[in-house]
C-alpha cells in the first residue's frame, strides 16, 4: 500500500510540473545590439532637455485650465494631452516596436 501511495504522489507531481511547463511562453533569445543602446543615449541627450520643460509647461497650463474652469477635468486633460506623450527615447522605439508620440493626439 505504501508503494502505491508513493507512485500516486510521484505521478501527481510529474503531471503538475508538466502542466505548468506547457503554459509558459519562452521569450526568444535577444541578440546584443550596442548601436541601438548608444543611439537611444545620444537621442535622449538632446531630447530630454527639450522634452522636460515642455512637459512641465504643459502640466502647468493644464493645472491652470482646470483651476480657472472650476475643476473641469476634461478641459485640463485636453490641454495636458498636447504634451502627454513619450518622455524618453527607448530601444523599442528605435527598433520600431513602439511608436514615438509627442502628445496624446498624435
Amino acid at each position: 500500500m505504501r508503494r502505491l501511495q508513493q507512485f500516486a504522489m510521484a505521478t501527481a507531481l510529474a503531471l503538475a510540473m508538466a502542466g505548468s511547463a506547457q503554459g509558459q511562453d519562452y521569450a526568444p533569445v535577444r541578440e546584443p545590439q550596442p548601436r541601438v543602446g548608444l543611439s537611444a543615449l545620444v537621442i535622449n541627450a538632446f531630447l530630454i532637455p527639450v522634452r522636460f520643460p515642455v512637459t512641465v509647461v504643459g502640466a502647468a497650463l493644464a493645472g491652470t485650465t482646470g483651476f480657472l474652469t472650476a475643476g473641469n477635468q476634461h478641459a485640463a486633460d485636453d490641454i495636458f494631452g498636447l504634451v502627454d506623450g513619450t518622455q524618453v527615447m527607448t530601444t523599442d522605439i528605435i527598433e520600431g516596436r513602439e511608436r514615438f508620440t509627442w502628445g496624446a493626439y498624435d
